[in-house]
Protein backbone atom coordinates (compact mmCIF):
# COMPACT_ATOMS: atom_id res chain seq x y z
CA UNK A 1 0.00 0.00 0.00
CA UNK A 2 1.42 3.43 -0.89
CA UNK A 3 2.46 5.53 2.09
CA UNK A 4 0.19 8.37 1.02
CA UNK A 5 -2.80 6.00 1.03
CA UNK A 6 -1.94 4.75 4.52
CA UNK A 7 -1.64 8.33 5.72
CA UNK A 8 -5.00 9.13 4.16
CA UNK A 9 -6.63 6.20 5.95
CA UNK A 10 -5.10 7.25 9.27
CA UNK A 11 -6.28 10.83 8.85
CA UNK A 12 -9.75 9.62 7.88
CA UNK A 13 -9.91 7.48 11.00
CA UNK A 14 -8.98 10.45 13.17
CA UNK A 15 -11.58 12.57 11.42
CA UNK A 16 -14.32 10.02 12.02
CA UNK A 17 -13.27 9.66 15.64
CA UNK A 18 -13.36 13.42 16.11
CA UNK A 19 -16.85 13.65 14.63
CA UNK A 20 -18.03 10.80 16.84
CA UNK A 21 -16.51 12.43 19.92
CA UNK A 22 -17.36 16.10 19.39
CA UNK A 23 -20.76 17.01 17.97
CA UNK A 24 -21.76 20.63 17.28
CA UNK A 25 -25.39 21.43 17.91
CA UNK A 26 -27.57 23.50 15.60
CA UNK A 27 -27.04 26.32 18.07
CA UNK A 28 -23.42 27.29 17.24
CA UNK A 29 -22.71 28.13 20.89
CA UNK A 30 -23.18 24.55 22.08
CA UNK A 31 -21.24 21.38 21.33
CA UNK A 32 -21.43 17.93 22.89
CA UNK A 33 -18.47 15.70 23.68
CA UNK A 34 -18.56 12.00 24.56
CA UNK A 35 -18.71 8.51 23.13
CA UNK A 36 -22.52 8.52 22.96
CA UNK A 37 -23.58 9.92 19.55
CA UNK A 38 -27.31 9.23 20.00
CA UNK A 39 -27.27 10.83 23.43
CA UNK A 40 -25.45 13.83 21.94
CA UNK A 41 -28.24 14.21 19.38
CA UNK A 42 -30.85 14.15 22.14
CA UNK A 43 -28.91 16.82 24.04
CA UNK A 44 -28.82 19.07 20.97
CA UNK A 45 -32.58 18.61 20.61
CA UNK A 46 -32.97 19.58 24.27
CA UNK A 47 -30.87 22.70 23.66
CA UNK A 48 -33.32 23.86 21.00
CA UNK A 49 -36.30 23.19 23.29
CA UNK A 50 -34.55 25.05 26.10
CA UNK A 51 -33.90 28.15 24.02
CA UNK A 52 -37.60 28.32 23.14
CA UNK A 53 -38.52 27.88 26.82
CA UNK A 54 -36.14 30.65 27.88
CA UNK A 55 -37.72 33.03 25.39
CA UNK A 56 -41.21 32.14 26.64
CA UNK A 57 -40.17 32.79 30.24
CA UNK A 58 -38.29 36.03 29.56
CA UNK A 59 -34.87 34.59 30.35
CA UNK A 60 -31.76 35.60 28.40
CA UNK A 61 -30.61 33.23 25.68
CA UNK A 62 -27.20 31.60 25.61
CA UNK A 63 -24.48 34.22 25.13
CA UNK A 64 -21.24 32.23 25.28
CA UNK A 65 -19.75 28.96 24.12
CA UNK A 66 -20.90 25.98 26.20
CA UNK A 67 -19.42 22.51 25.93
CA UNK A 68 -21.53 19.63 27.25
CA UNK A 69 -19.54 16.54 28.16
CA UNK A 70 -21.29 13.17 28.48
CA UNK A 71 -19.65 11.08 31.18
CA UNK A 72 -20.23 7.69 32.76
CA UNK A 73 -19.24 8.68 36.30
CA UNK A 74 -19.78 11.65 38.60
CA UNK A 75 -19.70 12.20 42.35
CA UNK A 76 -22.25 9.91 44.07
CA UNK A 77 -25.63 11.63 44.23
CA UNK A 78 -24.78 13.95 41.34
CA UNK A 79 -26.29 13.44 37.86
CA UNK A 80 -24.92 16.62 36.23
CA UNK A 81 -22.95 19.75 37.07
CA UNK A 82 -22.20 23.12 35.50
CA UNK A 83 -18.61 24.28 35.81
CA UNK A 84 -19.05 28.01 35.41
CA UNK A 85 -15.29 28.67 35.48
CA UNK A 86 -14.87 26.49 32.39
CA UNK A 87 -18.24 27.07 30.66
CA UNK A 88 -18.74 23.31 30.69
CA UNK A 89 -21.60 21.02 31.68
CA UNK A 90 -20.84 17.46 32.69
CA UNK A 91 -23.81 15.11 32.52
CA UNK A 92 -24.18 11.39 33.11
CA UNK A 93 -25.20 9.25 30.16
CA UNK A 94 -28.84 8.13 30.55
CA UNK A 95 -27.98 4.58 31.65
CA UNK A 96 -25.62 5.82 34.37
CA UNK A 97 -28.07 8.58 35.32
CA UNK A 98 -30.89 6.09 35.73
CA UNK A 99 -28.74 4.15 38.19
CA UNK A 100 -27.62 7.19 40.15
CA UNK A 101 -30.77 9.34 40.31
CA UNK A 102 -32.97 9.51 43.40
CA UNK A 103 -35.91 7.19 42.77
CA UNK A 104 -37.65 8.54 45.86
CA UNK A 105 -37.33 12.12 44.71
CA UNK A 106 -40.06 14.34 43.30
CA UNK A 107 -39.14 13.34 39.74
CA UNK A 108 -38.54 9.67 40.51
CA UNK A 109 -41.64 8.65 38.57
CA UNK A 110 -40.39 10.06 35.26
CA UNK A 111 -39.03 7.72 32.56
CA UNK A 112 -35.30 8.19 32.12
CA UNK A 113 -35.54 9.91 28.71
CA UNK A 114 -37.86 12.58 30.13
CA UNK A 115 -35.77 12.94 33.27
CA UNK A 116 -32.55 13.24 31.24
CA UNK A 117 -34.08 15.94 29.02
CA UNK A 118 -35.16 17.91 32.11
CA UNK A 119 -31.66 17.73 33.57
CA UNK A 120 -30.19 19.23 30.39
CA UNK A 121 -32.68 22.10 30.71
CA UNK A 122 -31.80 22.54 34.40
CA UNK A 123 -28.07 22.84 33.71
CA UNK A 124 -28.53 25.19 30.76
CA UNK A 125 -30.59 27.47 33.00
CA UNK A 126 -27.55 27.77 35.25
CA UNK A 127 -25.49 28.98 32.30
CA UNK A 128 -27.79 31.89 31.47
CA UNK A 129 -28.45 33.08 35.02
CA UNK A 130 -24.73 32.94 35.69
CA UNK A 131 -24.48 35.95 33.38
CA UNK A 132 -27.07 38.02 35.21
CA UNK A 133 -26.15 40.90 37.52
CA UNK A 134 -26.49 39.98 41.18
CA UNK A 135 -26.80 42.79 43.77
CA UNK A 136 -25.51 40.53 46.55
CA UNK A 137 -22.32 38.60 47.15
CA UNK A 138 -24.10 35.53 45.80
CA UNK A 139 -27.46 34.79 44.17
CA UNK A 140 -27.17 31.04 44.40
CA UNK A 141 -30.75 30.59 45.66
CA UNK A 142 -32.20 32.46 42.68
CA UNK A 143 -29.88 30.52 40.38
CA UNK A 144 -31.09 27.16 41.70
CA UNK A 145 -34.73 28.26 41.83
CA UNK A 146 -34.71 29.32 38.17
CA UNK A 147 -33.00 26.07 37.16
CA UNK A 148 -35.68 23.99 38.91
CA UNK A 149 -38.43 26.20 37.49
CA UNK A 150 -37.19 25.66 33.93
CA UNK A 151 -36.84 21.95 34.62
CA UNK A 152 -40.46 21.90 35.78
CA UNK A 153 -41.67 23.89 32.76
CA UNK A 154 -39.85 21.54 30.37
CA UNK A 155 -42.06 18.63 31.44
CA UNK A 156 -45.26 17.55 29.75
CA UNK A 157 -48.50 18.95 31.25
CA UNK A 158 -49.42 15.54 32.69
CA UNK A 159 -46.09 15.30 34.50
CA UNK A 160 -46.40 18.84 35.84
CA UNK A 161 -49.90 17.97 37.05
CA UNK A 162 -48.55 14.92 38.88
CA UNK A 163 -45.94 17.06 40.65
CA UNK A 164 -48.49 19.71 41.63
CA UNK A 165 -50.66 16.98 43.16
CA UNK A 166 -47.89 15.21 45.04
CA UNK A 167 -49.11 15.07 48.69
CA UNK A 168 -45.57 15.72 49.94
CA UNK A 169 -45.61 19.08 48.17
CA UNK A 170 -49.13 20.10 49.11
CA UNK A 171 -48.05 22.71 51.65
CA UNK A 172 -47.33 26.39 51.88
CA UNK A 173 -43.68 27.36 51.59
CA UNK A 174 -42.72 30.96 52.26
CA UNK A 175 -40.03 32.74 50.30
CA UNK A 176 -37.93 32.85 53.49
CA UNK A 177 -37.71 29.04 53.49
CA UNK A 178 -35.78 29.26 50.23
CA UNK A 179 -32.38 30.19 51.57
CA UNK A 180 -28.70 29.38 51.16
CA UNK A 181 -28.48 27.71 54.58
CA UNK A 182 -31.09 25.14 53.58
CA UNK A 183 -29.45 24.68 50.19
CA UNK A 184 -26.08 23.80 51.71
CA UNK A 185 -27.07 22.04 54.94
CA UNK A 186 -30.32 20.32 53.90
CA UNK A 187 -30.28 20.11 50.08
CA UNK A 188 -33.07 17.51 49.90
CA UNK A 189 -35.35 19.77 51.94
CA UNK A 190 -34.38 22.75 49.80
CA UNK A 191 -35.36 20.90 46.62
CA UNK A 192 -38.73 19.88 48.10
CA UNK A 193 -39.33 23.46 49.22
CA UNK A 194 -38.57 24.74 45.73
CA UNK A 195 -40.96 22.26 44.12
CA UNK A 196 -43.67 23.06 46.69
CA UNK A 197 -43.20 26.80 46.18
CA UNK A 198 -43.25 26.38 42.39
CA UNK A 199 -46.45 24.37 42.59
CA UNK A 200 -48.28 27.35 44.10
CA UNK A 201 -47.21 29.84 41.40
CA UNK A 202 -50.08 30.65 39.05
CA UNK A 203 -47.70 31.89 36.34
CA UNK A 204 -44.25 30.38 36.74
CA UNK A 205 -42.77 32.14 33.72
CA UNK A 206 -43.80 35.59 34.98
CA UNK A 207 -42.36 34.84 38.40
CA UNK A 208 -39.09 33.54 36.93
CA UNK A 209 -38.84 36.63 34.75
CA UNK A 210 -39.24 38.82 37.85
CA UNK A 211 -36.42 36.95 39.60
CA UNK A 212 -34.22 37.25 36.53
CA UNK A 213 -34.75 41.00 36.09
CA UNK A 214 -34.35 41.79 39.79
CA UNK A 215 -37.97 42.63 40.59
CA UNK A 216 -38.12 39.70 43.03
CA UNK A 217 -35.16 38.70 45.23
CA UNK A 218 -34.76 35.27 46.78
CA UNK A 219 -31.25 35.92 48.10
CA UNK A 220 -30.24 38.45 50.70
CA UNK A 221 -27.10 40.27 51.77
CA UNK A 222 -25.32 38.02 54.26
CA UNK A 223 -22.74 40.55 55.49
Amino acid sequence: MPKWMFLSLVLSAFTLEAHADDMPCENPLVSVTGQHPRVAESICDAVEDTEALFQMCNLPTLQRLIKIRIVDELTPGCVAQFRCDEDRIEILAPKAMDTQRNRDGVLGFLPIDTYFHSIVVHELAHTVYDDEQCPFQSCIVANEYIAYAMQFMSLKPADRFAIRNNPALNRHVSRNALNATSLFLAPDLFVKNVWAHLSTRKDICTYVGQISNGTVFLDRDRH
